[in-house]
Parts: C-alpha cells; structure tokens; sequence
C-alpha cells in the first residue's frame, strides 16, 4: 500500500533504511542529476511548477553531455511524466470538443493556475476554433514565456495574462464573471487542505460562474513517495502532491454549480480529467459519465 498523505508529511526515522536510500537518490539527482536539462528546471522552477510541466510535455531529451542527455531521457521516460503527456492530450481533446459544441460562438476560456499553457496555444493553431483567452498564474516566469509563444503567433488580442493566485477570491473578483470555460489543470494536487479546495471551488461558482469546468484529479501515484521525500516544490519545499479520489472533487465542484461530469482517465490510471457543465438551478446533481475585465501582468 503506498502511504497516506498524512504518513508523507511526516519525515522518516534518520538512520530508517528508506530514509538512507532517499537521502542517497536527493544527493545524486541534486548533483550528477542537474546534467539533465529537466531535472535541472524542476530544482530551479519546482517540479509542480508550470515550467517543469511544459518541458515534460516537449518530451526533448536535453542536457550537458552524453550522460546528461541519457538521464534526461530516463527522467521524461517515468510513469508520472507518461501521465502528464497523456492529460495534456486528452485536456485538449475535450476542450477542442467544447469549442465545436458552440457552433462557431466564439468563447471566452479563463485558467487561473496556467503556467506556460502549451495545451492552449495547440488550440489556438486549429483554423475552426474560435475562442479568447485568459491565463493567470502565480509565476511571472511562467507567464513571460507564455507571453513569448503569443507574440511568436501573432495572436494579438486573443490571449491577456495576469498575475494573480487561484485560491485568492480577491483575485477572482477582479476577474469577475463572464467566462464560458474555466481550467484549473494540476492545481488541486498541490492543495494540502480540502476545506480549501471545496472553499475554492465555491468561490468560482459564485464569482466566476463559468458555463463549464475543466480539472484532473491525482488519484494515484506509485511514485509518489520518492517525489514527495526527494523532489522540490516551487517553494523550495517536499513535493507533496494530494491524491484524492475523483468522486470527492466533483461532488465539491457540484455544490459550487455545474454537474454531469464526464471523466477520463489516462492510460495508466493515475489521472482523472473532468469536464463539467453549469447546472439550470440549485441542488442538480449530475450522473455523470466516466471512461478509461482582464488585466495585463
């Protein structure tokens, strides 16, 4: 059984042989590691960062060297980063699906944890889609990269950044309602408190109050305890990422207002990617369907 959230903030005993043998891979990674050009952004960015997420998307072995290129690929080559390829493809599947349903009504897409937003601007390049966007994130980096990508296709107006925090209902209330699609891809993973999620998730509904949501849920993880005692968080911080079930998000996200989930994992069953749509009234709860003014910053 892998270990609970609780047992993962807890440090191990010092001389424990699990406790050695992560002390052992942290002191490897943090050295010989940093040859890969990933490991070296995920020591840098943190790897629940948007940049991090970017690069395991490129799926481009790089690094110093031949060693550092080999280890690169070993990393990009772990389960959990297959699965992080995997949810972009079917993140941009159902979005792609979304914007077709309006019938050509152009759409106005908010994500208010976006990093880099790669996913967006594959969107973006499909001639029959039409839609603005709103990215938000806590990172400038993040968003200064993002903004690059913009200016490089010429989108224009199409896209506008801000600088904000998701969890911040100050921050949404500047947003303020109007959006059709809401995204919050990876975001509730590295939310410890499920009060704050659910408060969260209240607070969209009631100042955004989207058309229809999109998020993934972590729901397991067989390597989450190496990456919990030996990765890096943006902060500097453990990387501890929150596994919950998918059923208890989008019960929150149901009492916040939309319903009928549609639900998909990835291939390796470790993610859930959920859209759901705005509900006609209070207290409609879903059935659900599951398969395996802006600105600028």
């Amino acid at each position: 059984m892998p270990p609970t959230f609780e047992q993962l903030e807890k440090p191990l005993h010092p001389l424990s042989p699990r406790n050695l043998y992560y002390c052992f891979l942290s002191v490897l990674l943090r050295t010989l590691g940093r040859l890969s050009d990933g490991i070296d952004a995920g020591f840098a960015h943190g790897f629940d960062s948007g940049m991090i997420m970017n690069y395991i998307y490129n799926d481009r072995a790089g690094g110093r060297f031949f060693v550092g290129r080999y280890l690169d690929r070993i990393f990009l080559d772990q389960v959990t980063c297959r699965a992080f390829r995997a949810i972009k493809r079917i993140q941009v599947d159902m979005m792609a699906r979304y914007l077709r349903e309006r019938n050509g009504r152009p759409a106005f897409i908010v994500d208010l944890a976006s990093g880099k937003a790669d996913y967006l601007y594959e969107l973006f390049r499909s001639q029959d889609l039409e839609f603005k966007a709103l990215l938000c994130d806590v990172s400038q980096a993040a968003l200064d990269e993002s903004r690059k990508t913009a200016e490089e296709m010429n989108l224009g107006d199409r896209v506008r950044f801000r600088r904000g925090d998701a969890l911040d209902a100050a921050n949404l209330e500047e947003i303020g309602p109007g959006a059709d699609l809401v995204v919050e891809a990876g975001l509730y993973g590295i939310i410890h408190s499920d009060d704050l999620v659910r408060e969260h998730l209240r607070d969209l509904g009631r100042i955004i109050r989207p058309d229809a949501i999109l998020f993934n849920v972590q729901t397991r993880n067989p390597q989450i305890e190496t990456i919990a005692r030996v990765l890096e968080n943006q902060d500097g911080q453990r990387c501890l990422w929150h596994l919950r079930p998918a059923e208890r998000i989008v019960g929150w996200a149901e009492e916040a207002g939309v319903a009928n989930p549609e639900i998909v994992m990835d291939p390796y069953n470790m993610y859930a990617v959920v859209m759901m749509r705005k509900t006609q009234g209070n207290g409609v709860r879903g059935s659900g369907n599951r398969t395996d003014p802006e600105r600028e910053a």
